[in-house]
């Protein structure tokens, strides 16, 4: 097949078929209307022929006067059916100039020969001259309109390749467009990414100022000192959690339980140290063994029960009070100083550039770019109907 090709079909580039299809449609544009026109010059005669061969089964006679009466009747009943259909044919009919004009025709055409064909072949038996004559006129009113057709679709054909070469040159223009805009988006991502590179290592360099240093020193010493305390007070009663967890089980007090739990947040919150009256009862029940502590667990518990005291207590909830105060006295005044206003803005803009790198890599992932492969397809074999061969 490949051979007969070469030898029968022609080359074109895509530059030569748009010539090519410019020429066709303008071929077939003068060669539609020639028969438009030549249509409508013979249109009228043929109408009247076929009118008076319509006229010539109206008046036609039976060539044998002896058919019974019955037979009469009905080949009178379907001769009256097929003139009335046939007269509304002829008044429908016209020259088409267009695809919908063409389709009303076909449909016509089509209805007639479905309505008739029953008393037509009726007919035939009595009148099958006459009948014969009708259908040779409308046979060659259907002949010219379907010069008409052929034209039609000739040019559809040539239309339809105009419209793959447009929608090739539009989906071309698209690309070059989705081209354009991801150089764009790349070169601005180059520039957001050197920027927040920029803002990164200022912002690391910033570290190092003495004034820096003297903040994150300040709010170092601060956070150490609220530690220790805490450590303190976490220290003291989680050698008890165990003994404090069984007894407040035991005795059914959950507010003694809570030291086991969050010993901070119940001792800053035992306004009245009730923690110390329960120190002889847990110290008892340790030592009946009431609460099943293993014995590295029992030594602990009973010397850090010896530390709860007004005295110990109070002074860990002032140590522990005032680093909390200090360390929020140092995070508010270190906030107010212009050093860590001008850090912390290097955190904003690189926030910032960050969230414009990731909305712009967002928008480059989406940029697709559009395919005419499918449309190339198309037009190869549309083109092989009139043999010709699309190189590209």
């Amino acid at each position: 097949m490949q051979w007969l090709k070469k030898i029968f079909y022609k080359k074109k580039t895509a530059e030569e078929v748009k010539q090519w299809v410019t020429e066709e449609q303008e071929r077939l544009d003068k060669e539609q209307q020639n028969v438009i026109n030549a249509a409508k010059e013979e249109y009228p005669q043929l109408l009247i022929n076929t009118k008076q061969a319509i006229v010539a089964l109206e008046r036609a006679e039976l060539r044998n006067p002896n058919i019974p009466e019955r037979a009469k009747h009905f080949m009178q009943g379907n001769r009256d059916q097929f003139l009335k259909l046939t007269n509304k044919l002829v008044e429908n009919l016209l020259v088409p100039k267009d695809a919908p004009d063409m389709s009303q025709l076909d449909l016509l055409f089509h209805q007639y020969a479905q309505n008739t064909a029953r008393p037509a072949a009726i007919l035939s038996e009595f009148l099958g001259e006459e009948v014969k004559k009708i259908r040779s006129e409308l046979a060659t009113i259907e002949t010219k309109t379907n010069e008409i057709k052929k034209a039609l679709a000739q040019k559809e054909q040539i239309s339809k390749i105009a419209e793959i070469i447009q929608n090739i040159d539009k989906t071309g223009i698209e690309k070059e467009t989705v081209k354009k805009q991801q150089t764009e988006f790349q070169a601005q991502l180059r520039q957001l990414t050197g920027k927040r590179d920029v803002l990164k290592k200022e912002k690391e360099e910033f570290t190092t100022k003495p004034e820096y240093q003297k903040v994150k020193e300040d709010i170092v010493t601060a956070a150490k000192e609220r530690q220790e305390a805490e450590q303190e007070i976490t220290g003291l009663f989680l050698a008890l959690s165990d003994a404090i967890k069984k007894y407040a089980h035991n005795t059914k007090n959950e507010k003694l339980s809570a030291y086991a739990e969050k010993p901070i947040d119940a001792l800053i919150h035992d306004y009245s140290l009730g923690i110390i009256k329960h120190v002889k009862g847990i110290e008892d029940a340790i030592k009946q063994g009431q609460l099943e502590l293993k014995p590295e667990r029992t030594q602990k518990a009973m010397e850090a029960l010896k530390k709860i005291t007004k005295e110990n207590l109070g002074g860990m909830i002032h140590r522990y009070a005032n680093a909390k105060k200090r360390e929020t006295d140092i995070h508010h005044d270190v906030a107010q100083r212009a050093v860590m206003k001008e850090y912390e803005q290097y955190a904003v803009d690189i926030k910032t550039v960050n969230a414009e790198i990731e909305q712009l890599e967002k928008t480059i992932a989406k940029l697709i770019l559009p395919t005419d492969e499918q449309l190339k397809e198309e037009l190869k074999t549309e083109l092989e109907k009139h043999k010709i061969t699309l190189t590209l």
